[in-house]
């Protein structure tokens, strides 16, 4: 595959892959930390591990769609400049010229005049 790749931060699903990434990183972070005994020795340590896990999880997955979210409100599509080689020539100004009014159907075609008739009858 050919093409030339270029990295915004404007695209909101980078946005969300990152928070995803980072709730990974907490989940594989906090036993760790708590083997190491990053949260205190005692039983209240299992609970701000909890703690820790719940909140970190949250903070990043609300973190990479909330930012993606925002962001979305300053994306500008432009065109790039080999976009347009496939387009019809667009003239500047005004509006474009319509060819003049045609009905959609044909006309109808005349009817013959009735018969003449004579007087009486």
């Amino acid at each position: 595959m050919t093409g030339a790749y270029r990295v915004t931060f404007l695209r909101p699903g980078g946005w969300t892959r990152l928070g995803g990434a980072g709730a990974v990183g907490v989940i594989f972070a906090t036993p760790m930390l708590w083997a190491l005994g990053g949260f205190g020795d005692g039983d209240d340590s299992v609970q701000r591990a909890i703690i820790f896990l719940l909140s970190g999880v949250w903070f990043f997955v609300a973190f990479g769609y909330m930012v993606g979210w925002a962001l979305r409100g300053f994306i500008v599509r432009l065109k790039e400049a080999d976009e347009d080689e496939d387009a019809p020539p667009h003239r500047p100004g005004g509006p474009a010229h319509l060819p003049p009014h045609q009905p959609s159907h044909p006309p109808a075609p005349h009817a013959p005049p009735p018969p003449h008739r004579p007087p009486g009858h």
